[in-house]
């Protein structure tokens, strides 16, 4: 398992809109959330190559392609840590991981919080009303 991978179960391994057969790979996590709209998740850089500062969120609709795309900066939901945005470091040969400072579980929570509230508006009811097995794991 990449860290990638590692981090994107942290923030979705619980989540409440993503079906069973939740795809976590490297870094894209994909999701059924009813009808024939997926939820795709991945980590992007924005400024810096290798400094994978958020999540970028696509709404595909099965067989019609994006329905809608939103980008999530870490440091406009967690704040900075240790006076610096937070991302992570693919050092290209060298270690993964988050640079100086690494979220807690407040900080997984709120990042969650603000991708399934997004998600929340496409999502059907039944996995709104847990109709439907949740969890992705």
């Amino acid at each position: 398992m990449t860290v990638f991978e590692r981090e994107m179960r942290k923030i979705f391994g619980e989540s409440e809109f993503l079906s069973e057969n939740t795809i976590f790979t490297n870094k894209v996590m994909l999701s059924d959330i009813g009808d024939d709209l997926r939820a795709k998740v991945e980590f992007v850089y924005t400024n810096v190559a290798d400094h994978y500062n958020a999540l970028k969120l696509s709404i595909i609709n099965r067989t019609e392609g994006a329905v809608d795309i939103q980008l999530f900066k870490f440091v406009d939901i967690i704040g900075e840590k240790s006076g610096y945005a937070p991302y992570i470091w693919d050092a290209r040969g060298g270690d993964v991981d988050w640079y100086i400072g690494r979220p807690n579980t407040n900080d997984y929570e709120s990042i969650q919080e603000e991708i399934e509230q997004y998600i929340g508006m496409y999502a059907s009811q039944e996995m709104h009303y847990g109709e439907m097995t949740m969890g992705g794991m």
